[in-house]
């Protein structure tokens, strides 16, 4: 596959539009904080195989994204900006791949840089190519996964299926089993929807089975060699069976779930799709079953397992994207009633002016930028639709996002997203000579940006109402958190030993705080974003009750 001219100009356009905004948005918690810090540790301990946090050993995630993280703070240094490149990076790669990848099995550069335009504009992707999480390195997996093992089966080229497996074992190495088994399965399904055995015997090559092995074996032989069953519990056991049997976030677990996300990851592209998905039904090529399988078959996967996140299907943008080039020339072509282009344009205005109307509730930042760049867009996507121009149409769709949304990104979230970390607070924590604890919390950011040692303090569960009950995971998922834990008496008898504390309270848990057995103890020291600090109550009547 002979690379295009324009392949690399298109990486580097899209890099800079995910890299926009890093500069100013913090590490977040819970999530991005536990990549960012892990990387950290691993950079400062000189350990670059067997990932840890606070000093333990933990196995949430293999190696992967730790390596990516950690190998840019080596580079450059610690910054927030640099936890954020490999997935800015990964995304523009993948914006590029798929537009080379369109362009070679079509033979039409447009439609190449249309389906490469609806992923890199697509809500979730841009939403992820700003994040510290694996899921970006694993789309990037999946895509030539996927791209390769179509060529090996379709084309019988056994060095495709060979690359497909090698970039299955990256996957492995990013995300566990599932880089493996999801893909397998979907594509298990298409060759049974052809009933074709060849399809089976070309997708279990041998050659490919043996480079996935050499791809995977050294780390995961080194983790279990080093560390035992305590990865084999840790890592297939609780971040994986009990991920897949039992829910982490209960109220969650609804059938409907991945396809609430999927109308609103799509966007502004969710029209598209769907018109696709219906244009093509009767066609029925293979580039549409194939794509069929992948993008249905990973939101059927992830809809059977007990635990739900947003980006567990996150994978499927690739295939909808396609779906979607297929639909939006589709609608556009000419001879189609002109209000058949709603069905890009309607998702497309709903977008635009929700960021909008967002404006309006989030009344910090400088917003004369968006309301110009959206009217302008609005304006030449509707001349665009009335005098039939459905190239300009697409044009000015995918540059009125790429513009409204950064500054969206920059204006307004941006402090939003600030909100979620603990950079705020760790001036203060930081300055802080004492023991640091959180009622019913954890800042890992805290720990991230100050070195600082957290404390989470668990409340007494039986005094909570029955629905912040039905709120709670199992037990099963308190083997997760590795920080230090104690609990309120704990904590007190702490105080009685006359140590230097600091306590922090999230505000969403200041009712059970003030409920708890400590709330009489402390007095409250300063507010911070969205934490109360307090001190051990001065007062003496306390220090004697103590």
């Amino acid at each position: 596959m002979k690379l295009s001219r324009i392949t690399p100009i298109l990486f580097i356009v899209w890099l800079v539009f995910f890299m926009i905004g890093n500069n100013v948005l913090p590490i977040t918690d819970p999530v991005e904080s536990n990549y960012a810090l892990t990387a950290k540790e691993m950079v400062l301990s000189g350990d670059w195989l067997s990932p840890q946090i606070y000093g333990t050993y933990w196995y949430d995630k293999p190696i992967m994204i730790y390596w990516l993280i950690a190998l840019g703070f080596k580079i450059v240094g610690f910054a927030d900006w640099v936890a954020r490149m490999p997935s800015a990076i990964l995304g523009a790669l993948s914006v590029a791949t798929l537009f080379q990848l369109l362009r070679s099995m079509s033979g039409r550069w447009l439609v190449g840089l249309v389906g490469s335009s609806i992923l890199g504009t697509s809500l979730m992707f841009w939403v992820v190519a700003h994040g510290i999480i694996t899921d970006m390195v694993l789309l990037y997996t999946t895509l030539m996964v996927m791209a390769y093992a179509y060529k090996g089966l379709v084309k019988n080229s056994p060095k495709a299926m060979v690359v497909a497996y090698i970039f299955s074992g990256l996957g492995v190495l990013t995300k566990g089993p599932v880089a493996l088994v999801l893909p397998g399965l979907i594509l298990l399904i298409y060759a049974a929807i052809y009933r074709s055995k060849t399809m089976l015997l070309r997708l279990l090559d041998w050659r490919g089975i043996c480079a996935f092995l050499i791809v995977v074996l050294p780390w995961y032989g080194y983790m279990y060699a080093v560390h035992g069953q305590d990865f084999i519990d840790g890592f297939l056991g609780l971040h994986n069976i009990t991920r897949a049997t039992q829910s982490e976030h209960p109220s969650d677990n609804v059938w409907w779930y991945y396809i609430a996300i999927f109308l609103g990851a799509s966007l502004p592209w969710t029209g598209a799709v769907i018109y696709g998905m219906i244009a093509g039904f009767k066609a029925k090529h293979q580039g549409y079953v194939y794509n069929m399988c992948w993008g249905l078959g990973t939101v059927v996967f992830y809809t059977l397992m007990a635990t739900k996140y947003p980006l567990y299907t996150f994978i499927s943008l690739i295939p909808f994207s396609v779906i979607a080039t297929m639909g939006s020339l589709k609608a556009l072509r000419p001879g189609r009633p002109r209000y058949v282009a709603w069905v890009i344009i309607g998702p497309t205005l709903l977008l635009w002016l929700a960021f909008v109307g967002g404006s309006f509730v989030v009344n910090w930042g400088y917003y004369g930028l968006l309301y110009v760049f959206a009217g302008i867009s609005i304006a030449g996507m509707l001349w665009a639709w009335w005098t039939r121009r459905r190239y300009r149409l697409l044009s000015f769709i995918v540059i009125g996002t790429m513009l409204i949304s950064s500054v969206v990104l920059v204006e307004g979230l941006a402090p939003l997203i600030r909100q979620r970390s603990s950079i705020d607070i760790a001036s203060v924590v930081g300055n802080y000579d004492g023991d640091v604890y959180y009622y019913e919390g954890y800042s890992t950011s805290v720990v991230y940006y100050t070195g600082h040692k957290v404390i989470k303090i668990n409340g007494d569960q039986s005094r909570w109402s029955d629905r912040d009950k039905l709120k709670q995971r199992s037990a099963e998922w308190a083997k997760k958190y590795l920080m230090d834990q104690v609990s309120e008496q704990d904590f007190i008898n702490t105080l009685a030993a006359g140590k230097q504390v600091m306590l922090v309270v999230p505000k969403g848990e200041k009712q059970h705080f003030m409920e708890s057995l400590i709330a009489p103890y402390v007095s409250e020291y300063s507010e911070v974003g969205k934490s109360e600090i307090y001190i051990l109550n001065k007062r003496k009547a306390y220090i004697e009750e103590l």
